[in-house]
């Protein structure tokens, strides 16, 4: 079958998909179909039939989206790959995390090698420079350039030349690829081995738990992590959703699961005319039933981050600190589409336990009901200002060399700068989860 065969066929397929009503085939489908026919044998100008797929793709989604459908998405082949790596949470790497730095931008490893990586074997340094990379400069990259250079097949080798600080000559370093696990459940700063510790240096009886995304392996993490947190004598726990734009809603479910008594609910999907689909319920698993917690969410917490908090709210298991979420609450289903591009496709909504819909509609003003609102006493915004300082001493904090300094996370300045900063959020979440300590004392 020729390839223009195949794809007017995969193009009716999809068609037929997103179009099927009652039982019955959307006769537009077939229409569709004819049309880039005509156009791949008629058209004065000769395109290629991939481009005019993906035409038509985008056409479609981009009805959904004038009919107030913000988050459906067609997604080539190479804006594809990205989604499927970071829920997988794994790809063929040497295992460090780069940024541009600087102006004009150059590439800069971020902190220490992840601990056992083919990185941290060649004894790649935070701050070192990465000039080329299998003899391709590295100027004027963007990041995604450079991770579609550094990424392969597990085995593969991949060559680069490293700038250390303070030595003249760069060197030039041939790594082997592997399988490289992306962290979603990370601490409050690394330790000099590189690993992430959970507890806070001023309040070491509390764990600062942050859940980056929900990826397929995040319950797993959660579970073994929070178990070893326990088992070492934490006290109580922040869970830290800020800035998590969602995932997979299995792996929000499952670490709601882990948290709650059997039969609660966790979530409901509707689907047209708020029909009920399906509703998730703990099936009696949770570990860790009864330890002390606050959930911290901001403006971007969204998806399964608002699944999560919502839960947790709902039932009275954690306190929500920080300010109210995005709103995002409609599911999205991950159809795979010609050459290994995806139709992500929403099909549902999310309603929390107590029967409130998570999702923000267009029209919806602020003081509407949506998305997940903070307990009474517990909300502070921050001002787009504060947020931006937040932001740049986190991602400074995440990417500080083990060896340098490492002052708390609730109130640390920046050492370049000599700026304090004090983490509100946080420190009201800790100031909460303190307060429950002294009413249970006798």
């Amino acid at each position: 079958m020729s390839q223009r065969n195949l794809l007017i066929l995969l193009l009716a397929g999809v068609v037929s998909y997103t179009c099927y009503v009652r039982g019955e085939q959307n006769p537009y489908a077939r229409h569709v179909a004819s049309g880039l026919a005509a156009i791949e044998q008629g058209a004065l100008e000769k395109v290629p039939n991939r481009e005019l797929f993906d035409g038509a793709m985008h056409g479609m989604v981009g009805v959904l989206r004038r009919h107030g459908d913000e988050h459906s998405q067609y997604l080539p082949e190479e804006e594809a790959d990205p989604l499927r790596t970071e829920m997988r949470q794994q790809f063929g790497g040497i295992g460090v995390r780069i940024r541009l730095d600087g102006d004009p931008p150059q590439l800069i490893v971020a902190g220490p090698p992840d601990p056992g990586t083919p990185a941290d074997r060649a004894n790649l340094r935070a701050s070192d420079r990465i000039l080329a990379i299998d003899d391709r400069p590295t100027d004027g990259l963007s990041l995604a350039d450079v991770l579609a250079l550094m990424r392969g097949e597990p085995g593969s080798a991949v060559h680069l030349t490293i700038q250390h600080q303070h030595q003249e000559a760069p060197r030039t370093i041939e790594l082997m690829r592997e399988i490289i696990s992306i962290e979603s459940v990370l601490g409050d700063v690394r330790d000099a081995d590189g690993r992430w510790q959970f507890r806070l240096p001023d309040h070491p009886e509390i764990a600062h738990i942050r859940i980056a995304f929900f990826g397929d392996r995040t319950a797993e993490e959660f579970d073994q992590m929070i178990g070893e947190l326990v088992d070492g004598g934490i006290n109580a726990a922040v869970l830290d959703l800020r800035d998590n734009a969602g995932g997979a809603l299995d792996a929000a479910v499952a670490v709601c699961d882990l948290l709650l008594p059997a039969d609660r609910t966790i979530v409901e999907t509707r689907g047209r005319g708020e029909t009920l689909r399906h509703r998730y319920a703990t099936t009696g698993a949770g570990k860790y039933l009864h330890l002390p917690l606050a959930v911290i969410v901001n403006r971007n917490s969204a998806s399964a981050a608002e699944i999560v908090a919502a839960c947790l709210q709902d039932h009275g298991r954690a306190t929500v600190v920080g300010e109210r979420t995005y709103g995002k609450g409609t599911v999205q289903q991950l159809v795979p589409i010609a050459n290994k591009s995806l139709l992500k496709l929403t099909w549902a909504s999310f309603w929390r336990p107590s029967g409130a819909n998570i999702h923000r509609m267009a029209d919806a003003p602020d003081e509407g009901r949506w998305g997940v609102i903070p307990d009474a006493g517990l909300e502070r915004r921050l001002l787009q200002e504060e947020y931006a300082t937040y932001r740049k001493h986190r991602l400074a904090r995440d990417a500080r060399a083990a060896a340098e300094p490492t002052p708390a996370a609730g109130g640390n300045g920046d050492e370049d700068t000599g700026e304090a900063f004090v983490d509100l959020q946080l420190m009201m979440a800790v100031e909460h989860l303190r307060g429950t300590f002294d009413r249970d004392s006798p």
